[in-house]
């Protein structure tokens, strides 16, 4: 079963039945009969078929934005623009697949050398929690504007809104099962990229995961695409508009509640400005809200979930310990829900 918790409470939404092996062969069976009549049509008659769901995804963004504010915590005001970006997505590889992938001709001492651009088959896409609608669509949308067939693989915490993004291309009129949903626990996932039909896989999420799913895939001479975790620093100089570099570190520490793979992990300041860069920071970090994410005021929702939540406090709780002062936050908070408050610690040194 997958179960989906409500981080804002800690309490359980609602379960929903996983697929049997036998029901999991059967759905990736759908995708790919349905690729050679996909495969077949036309830019254009693709492109139609993505600007569609794209409409239907703004239809209900607000819709789909509370689900993921329920399943996940992320605040309705990042959610709403998350739903708009996923169908943005959509609509530029609909206008700008076909360039893309127009044949290249080269040069060379033969009668004609060209580079082509085919699709592969059906693809199998395995999707985190973090960004549920945006991600999703990251995949599908070149993937399918390619002439592949798409079989989404999403986080076991979204099952609700995972079932959502299937719904809307079957509301925009889609062809059938070009993208099929596959509701499944962790461990049946080496059945799915091991199964014959599926072509090439598509990971995001972390190293580790990463390390079995091209593993699995190269074992079975499959490619693969791996986004994975990230360690980005955030370095300040001298010579920075600090007001300005302080918005932008506020806005990629904290957004999200930080859970993404793309956030400022780190700031690195140059001495001589750091204590007023400190400052100009702490300023922001106070005013931030934290509270329901499906309330419009609010700034940062919970962590995803509890273990997440635990961990980050030892995090914070070990590096306090290694030296690093706590002007902000810090405390676990003793509340419903899996909330950890803005947290600002300084004087962390290189080890």
């Amino acid at each position: 079963m997958l179960i989906a918790t409500n981080p804002y409470s800690g309490e359980k939404i609602d379960s929903f039945p996983c697929l049997s092996k036998h029901d999991m062969y059967a759905r990736i069976g759908e995708a790919s009969a349905a690729f050679a009549d996909w495969s077949d049509r036309s830019f254009e008659e693709r492109a139609e078929v993505l600007r569609a769901v794209a409409r239907q995804l703004r239809a209900e963004k607000h819709d789909l934005a509370q689900l993921m504010a329920l399943e996940m915590g992320k605040p309705i005001r990042e959610g709403v623009p998350e739903v708009e970006k996923a169908a943005f997505c959509a609509e530029f590889y609909a206008d700008n697949a076909e360039k893309f992938l127009t044949r290249d001709t080269i040069e060379s001492d033969a009668s004609l050398s060209y580079v082509c651009y085919q699709p592969l088959g059906t693809l199998l896409g395995i999707l985190p929690w973090n960004a549920p609608l945006w991600l999703a669509f990251r995949y599908l949308a070149p993937a399918l504007m390619a002439g592949n067939t798409c079989v989404m693989k999403h986080d076991p915490h979204v099952p609700q809104t995972a079932q959502a993004i299937a719904n809307a291309f079957v509301k925009a009129g889609a062809p059938e099962n070009i993208m099929v949903n596959l509701p499944l626990e962790t461990p049946e996932v080496e059945l799915a990229i091991r199964d014959p039909r599926i072509m090439a896989v598509s990971f995001t999420g972390s190293g580790g995961a990463g390390r079995k799913v091209a593993e699995i895939a190269g074992s079975e001479i499959k490619p693969c695409v791996l986004e994975l975790g990230g360690s980005d620093p955030s370095i300040i100089l001298a010579d920075a508009d600090l007001e300005t570099a302080a918005d932008v570190v506020t806005l990629s520490r904290i957004i999200n509640a930080g859970q993404s793979c793309i956030a400022a992990k780190r700031i690195i300041v140059e001495a001589e400005i750091y204590d007023h860069f400190v400052e100009l920071l702490l300023n922001r970090l106070k005013k931030l809200q934290m509270g329901d994410p499906l309330q419009p005021s609010t700034d940062i929702g919970p962590i995803a979930r509890k273990d997440l939540q635990l961990n980050l406090h030892r995090q914070v709780e070990d590096t306090v310990a290694a030296g690093a002062k706590c002007l902000l936050g810090g405390e676990l908070p003793d509340t419903d829900g899996f909330f950890y408050p803005v947290t600002l610690l300084t004087e962390v040194t290189p080890t």
